[in-house]
């Protein structure tokens, strides 16, 4: 089987760059089509292959999906190639896929879950039901747009593909069992997708052997609150039964377009009630949970999938109620009984708070990708401990939470080893001049430890050397080919963006011994080094000196038009001054675009790329706390609430003197002080309707209730037998006074 190299050709038209993945059948590719001078990504099959008719199959089949699908929100692939080496099947380029927003707040995924939606009710209206989906294969473009790919496997006109693979994780059970294509199938994928992106992990996960005939009973989700129409969404599309899921993916558009429309409202998780009152409810309304069952000895891991995450509700905060009229429950225990149940309940939640404080941070730094076996196991724990909370046994509840704890510490005493593997890797591989390896892997490295320097540097060396990247291929192919001049003067291209690259230091050595004592070499060398060093005159005078060895020689021209730009970026201290001058007065937006501006005219600025990511962040930072500071109601919402917290956060380790974010953040804690205190109301009614304020639960019947609630907004609906249900919803405002709000059922059924 043939092994790919960069620098080598492909159907004599692509040039190969750099690895960026490992698809089904083979590497996955960035090339050059130099057909079209285009940087592309390529699917490719090595031959000999006993697969090769097989794969050929589904390129052609892949490529007539997406011919039928003109929509901005589908990849659409061009026509395979083939040569003696390779079958290659040419694709657009994209700037990554939805992975990277796994277990991400739900407000990030909402928008990508749209157009992915918007994209399947076209695809199908072309009868094209893709029937793979998962976070891989929903791809964001250079623009921020999520573009459904690898439609290796869809279904046309009803008709599939022979041979056809799926993801363990999110084929339906349908699908899994062989039945004929149909819409659901999509719909139960959207599901799948849906559930990894909000909880960090597929809904079988880590058991794909798993029965998908079970659906999971909720979305575990430590980080970010999910409102209760978007989890009854996906849960719903999740269900084993195809008549119990939304009937196509127009339904499920119209939902979560309505969810991103809000996503900037206060969420409601679940409704709140005494303990005592939701355990009666269980028992009345649904049987008892299965406990976890042992099967050949081994315990079944996706089973644990099932456990509930009761605690959801503790995310949103619970205003103070005056005591309401509610019933009694019927449960009749000894003081004794009570007291230890409630010393028993109190010792889970203390282990269980202290459980999700360490997720959420471990889960925050990536650990789902780094943390391997042992982190995937204390979720799975977790969820077995809300099982045993939720059937009152909260000793057996503390005991598997203390263990999984006890895994979570194990993961967080790896962390230094994971950062030092994820940052010498990205270095290894930005010496190689495998841009994406690099990339991904400081990417990594970032969430592990955002304010390690070596992630700075090694982010930086990225963006210095991604536009040179055909200049380093181009050299590594001259090299091999014994064009020293050629790779002398790449090499010589590649150091001037990163000086630190070790691949170029090195292949420029080779290059210069190999060209021995060749006069006119050494000169154009000379004149490489000394550009490099910053001194052009010396620079200039080797140019010279080559010139009078070979007039009409192909490096004088290259070199001199790099002299050329070099006395350019002379006269760019004034615009430096400038850009000081903004970076003074904290005008970080304005500064970032001068920075762009200049790197747009030539990316190999030095002190534009060091500024600019520099600067990035505190832009970035200012733009943030602007949109809190402009529109403070958003503050109600227990997700924007965190995000303010965590640019307070992010604020108080700026160092130096900062008085407009000094400013900024002043009045931001001044607003969260006054989005804190709880603001005196007046419910009434007529004494008959039942009353249920949303976030808070039900406050039975009444005239007249006093009580508080935080700022935010809010809705009441009242219920009476005979009467039509009545909504109605209110926003407290900090401060204000004298609210009353008035809910009652006036109008009867006929």
């Amino acid at each position: 089987m043939t092994e790919f190299a960069k620098g080598q050709r492909l159907c004599a038209r692509f040039l190969l760059i750099e690895v960026l993945g490992q698809g089904a059948w083979g590497p996955i590719w960035r090339a050059i089509d130099e057909q079209r001078s285009l940087q592309i990504a390529l699917k490719l099959l090595p031959l000999p292959s006993a697969d090769e008719a097989t794969v050929w199959s589904l390129m052609q089949h892949e490529y007539a999906a997406t011919q039928r699908l003109e929509h901005p929100g589908v990849l659409r692939v061009e026509p395979p190639v083939r040569d003696a080496t390779a079958l290659v099947l040419p694709m657009p380029l994209a700037a990554g896929d939805a992975r990277a927003l796994r277990g991400k707040p739900w407000t990030q995924s909402i928008i990508v879950l749209r157009e992915l939606a918007d994209a399947l009710v076209y695809a199908h209206s072309r009868a094209v039901l893709h029937r793979d989906l998962k976070p891989g294969n929903v791809l964001i473009d250079f623009d921020g747009r999520a573009r459904l790919a690898d439609f290796a496997v869809a279904s046309l006109d009803g008709q599939s593909p022979p041979q056809a693979l799926f993801s363990k994780f999110s084929a339906s059970p349908a699908l899994q069992h062989g039945a004929s294509p149909t819409v659901s199938d999509d719909v139960y994928g959207f599901g799948a997708l849906a559930y990894e992106l909000l909880s960090g992990y597929p809904p079988n996960f880590p058991d794909g052997a798993g029965d998908p005939a079970k659906r999971p009973a909720t979305i575990p989700n430590t980080a970010t609150p999910i409102p209760e129409a978007l989890s009854h969404l996906v849960l719903s599309a999740l269900e084993p039964d195809p008549s119990r899921r939304p009937r196509d993916m127009g339904e499920v558009l119209r939902t979560v377009t309505a969810l991103e429309t809000s996503r900037f409202e206060p969420v409601t998780v679940a409704r709140i009630m005494p303990l005592e009152v939701a355990a009666a409810e269980r028992e009345e309304s649904a049987p008892r949970p299965r406990s976890w069952l042992a099967w050949a000895g081994v315990v079944a891991l996706g089973a644990s999938l099932l456990g509930v995450f009761l605690v959801l509700p503790r995310f949103a905060g619970t205003p103070s109620v005056a005591p309401s009229s509610a019933a009694p429950t019927s449960v009749t225990t000894t003081p004794a009984a009570v007291s230890e149940r409630e010393r028993q309940q109190a010792a889970y939640e203390e282990a269980l708070a202290r459980f999700t404080a360490e997720f959420a941070t471990l889960d925050g730094q990536g650990a789902g990708v780094w943390g391997g076996a042992t982190f995937a196991a204390a979720r799975s724990l977790s969820e077995l401990a809300a099982t045993a909370a939720a059937d009152g046994d909260h000793v057996l509840a503390v005991d598997r939470i203390t263990v999984a704890v006890q895994r979570l510490e194990r993961v967080a005493a790896d962390r230094p080893a994971a950062l030092e593997r994820e940052l010498s890797q990205g270095e290894t591989a930005l010496d190689g001049g495998q841009i994406e390896v690099a990339r991904q892997a400081f990417a990594l490295a970032r969430l592990i430890e955002p304010e390690n320097a070596r992630v700075g540097v090694g982010l930086a060396r990225v963006a210095g050397l991604e536009p040179v990247l055909p200049a380093f291929v181009e050299a590594e192919t001259a090299a091999l080919s014994q064009d020293h001049l050629l790779a002398l003067t790449r090499y010589e291209e590649v150091l001037r963006a990163d000086p630190r690259n070790a691949g170029a230091r090195e292949g420029a050595a080779r290059a210069r011994a190999a060209l021995g004592s060749d006069r006119y070499a050494r000169e154009i060398g000379e004149a490489l080094a000394k550009l490099r060093a910053g001194r052009d005159v010396e620079a200039r005078a080797a140019i010279d000196r080559a010139r009078a060895l070979r007039p009409g020689a192909v490096e004088i021209g290259t070199v001199s038009a790099q002299l050329l730009a070099a006395g350019e970026r002379q006269n760019l201290e004034a615009v430096r001054a400038q850009i000081a001058e903004l970076e003074s007065g904290e005008r970080w937006a304005q500064a970032l675009a001068a920075y762009d501006a200049l790197l747009a005219r030539d990316s190999t600025i030095q002190f534009a790329r060091a500024g600019r990511a520099a600067v990035a962040p505190r832009a970035e930072l200012a733009r943030r706390l602007d949109q809190l500071l402009s529109n403070p109601t958003r503050l109600s919402a227990p997700e924007v609430r965190r995000e303010a917290d965590r640019l307070l956060s992010e604020a108080g380790k700026v160092q130096g003197a900062a008085p407009v974010l000094e400013s900024q953040t002043a009045r931001l804690r001044e607003t969260l002080r006054l989005y804190d205190q709880p603001v005196a109301l007046v419910l009434q009614s007529d004494g008959l309707t039942r009353v249920t304020l949303q976030r808070v639960g039900g406050m039975g019947s009444f005239t007249r209730k006093d009580l508080s609630l935080k700022p935010g907004r809010y809705v009441l609906t009242g219920d009476r037998p005979g009467f039509r249900d009545v909504r109605r919803e209110f926003t407290v405002l900090p401060a204000s006074t004298g609210l009353v709000v008035d809910v009652r059922c006036t109008e009867s059924i006929s």
